[in-house]
């Protein structure tokens, strides 16, 4: 038979061992995924786009040729502008039709067109010194679309074109497309153009 002395001391023995005990904590860490530490998307760079030529503009310039004087520069008569000095020539019976183009001071930005038409043969016997420039649109077709003018004109009038426009206004000859122009009037026959670009262009050609 247990006393209850014994039994006490039994008693707070099993209370000592259960206070004694100590059990793990229950682990409530969580592993993280790999692409938890991914960084934020970047935004990326857009590559450089290049505005690109269209055909028509570049068939326009390889098929002007410059067929007297000498220069390196280039300008370009369009399809519109042979078609209709084509059809001048024709009504006129006269191959040596031909547009003269020069640039002056004057107009309400400064400079200003003049387009005439004229005859080749008369400009280039009156050309004592040597100064005029004739270009002809070479296509195939036989047409004869010739534009004439001097060396100081198609400084200013490089890299553009020669174009024949068809406006509520009116119909007419048009300088078109000019790189140099900075500011012209709405019929476009004054204008204004940027000297500096011009002479970046002369210097780095120079350089080259």
């Amino acid at each position: 038979m247990i006393s209850r002395s014994s039994f006490r001391i039994a008693r707070r023995r099993i209370g000592a061992s259960r206070v004694g005990t100590v059990l793990p904590a229950p682990d409530t860490s969580k592993t993280l995924k790999a692409s938890t530490f991914n960084l934020p998307n970047q935004p990326q760079t857009p590559a450089p786009q290049h505005e690109l030529v269209p055909q028509e503009d570049i068939d326009d310039f390889n098929l002007t040729k410059l067929i007297h004087g000498t220069t390196d520069l280039q300008l370009a008569i369009t399809s519109r502008a042979s078609n209709k000095l084509n059809s001048i020539a024709e009504t006129d019976n006269n191959p040596n039709t031909a547009l003269k183009i020069s640039v002056e001071s004057g107009g309400c930005h400064g400079f200003q067109y003049n387009l005439n038409l004229t005859d080749l043969e008369k400009e280039i016997a009156a050309d004592a010194d040597e100064e005029l420039l004739v270009f002809k649109r070479e296509d195939g077709t036989g047409q004869v679309a010739q534009v004439v003018l001097d060396e100081s004109s198609l400084e200013i009038l490089q890299d553009s074109k020669i174009d024949y426009t068809k406006e509520l206004i009116g119909s007419s000859f048009k300088v078109v497309d000019s790189p140099y122009t900075s500011t012209a009037c709405g019929c476009g026959a004054s204008f204004d153009f940027d000297f500096e670009k011009l002479q970046r262009k002369k210097e780095a050609k120079e350089a080259n």
